[in-house]
């Protein structure tokens, strides 16, 4: 059972998270919230163990699967927008308490088909009628993550607009403006900037972009620490499985790791039959591509099209489905326009 009572403590270690790497701040809060809201808004698509849901102890009442209507009436009551429950849970033991507890809560209380906007409206509730403005900024920094993974553009600058300016000095801000800013050089309809990147091999080889000039590249900046990374495998390896050829491939790029640990997860884990970069950690590299790419965190996963504009782009937890989704929707526009460019890179050159 997952003890979420107002004395038990959640760790950023314990939901299998822990994959951003900004700072502190951010592994303590992110890793916290990403992890229950990206499996909370994909609950139907994910790996079996992301899947799965024990009874929860909140306010004293046992929530077990299926358990909605009773969930619902205490986020009505007892949890409300201004219940001081919240302020409780934020002082219980860990960030972000408070916003994992209703995340946990409203896959109980929410139908899958309206959850994301239910959420939305209860982050948004709290984040502007709560007493505390600790529990307000949490609950808009949640609501941040939420608009985020459910791809909602405009709540997100709502939600990230009123926490920078109501809470500006907020460690919820600070992450906020580190993970969220807008105005991000990598967007869909930009091109893709100049790049050169060692291969696993061996740095004396490299890829650059005009290597996959006329097809369609997933650049995917990847960790084998990276739990969030790992979870999105089965969704790459089946988009590569349908796709990959002459014109698709993917290119994993692996960060603050080490050639050994990829080796070892390749031979023993998932094969990631295609091209691979290294990118040395702590490396001159990795700073100017972090400030190049505006890597945020991991994983990050960039769609390219055969011309070099970027097509899609996945950040965090979920990024997996979202990426296969928009592998699917290109090369099924590539197919339709009957285009084909240059050959490129062979799958019989790929590093592997």
């Amino acid at each position: 059972m997952n003890d979420l009572g107002l004395d038990s403590e959640v760790s950023a270690e314990s939901n299998g998270a822990g994959a951003f790497w900004t700072g502190p701040v951010s592994t303590a809060l992110a890793a916290l919230l990403l992890a229950a809201g990206g499996m909370l808004l994909g609950a139907g698509s994910h790996p079996a163990r992301a899947q799965s849901q024990d009874t929860i102890q909140v306010a004293g009442t046992a929530l077990a699967p299926g358990d909605s209507a009773t969930a619902r009436r205490l986020l009505r009551a007892d949890l409300g927008p201004r219940s001081p429950r919240w302020t409780a849970l934020r002082d219980s033991a860990s960030r972000g308490r408070a916003a994992k507890t209703f995340m946990q809560m409203a896959r109980l209380a929410y139908p899958s088909e309206a959850r994301a906007d239910s959420m939305l409206a209860f982050f948004r509730s709290v984040g502007t009628a709560h007493p505390d403005p600790q529990v307000r900024a949490e609950f808009l920094f949640g609501g941040i993550q939420v608009a985020a993974s459910a791809e909602r553009k405009e709540a997100r600058g709502q939600f990230y607009k009123r926490l920078t300016g109501r809470h500006g000095e907020s460690e919820y801000a600070e992450q906020a403006r580190r993970l969220y800013a807008p105005g991000s050089p990598i967007e869909a309809g930009k091109p893709l900037p100049e790049l050169t990147l060692p291969k696993l091999s061996g740095p004396a080889a490299t890829f650059s972009k005009s290597d996959f000039e006329g097809k369609t590249v997933l650049i995917d900046f990847w960790g084998t620490w990276c739990p969030p990374c790992v979870r999105a495998m089965p969704h790459l390896h089946e988009a590569y499985r349908q796709y990959g050829g002459e014109n698709f491939t993917i290119l994993s790029v692996a960060l603050r790791d080490s050639r050994e640990a990829v080796g070892e997860f390749r031979a023993n884990e998932w094969e990631m039959p295609w091209n691979h970069a290294f990118v040395p950690k702590g490396s001159d590299l990795q700073k100017r591509l972090r400030s190049r790419l505006d890597i945020r965190g991991l994983p990050l996963a960039i769609l390219v099209g055969p011309g070099g504009k970027i097509l899609h782009v996945s950040r965090g937890v979920g990024s997996g489905e979202k990426t296969a989704q928009a592998i699917r929707e290109a090369v099924a526009e590539e197919n339709a326009e009957d285009a084909s460019g240059p050959e490129s890179i062979s799958e019989g050159n790929s590093d592997r």
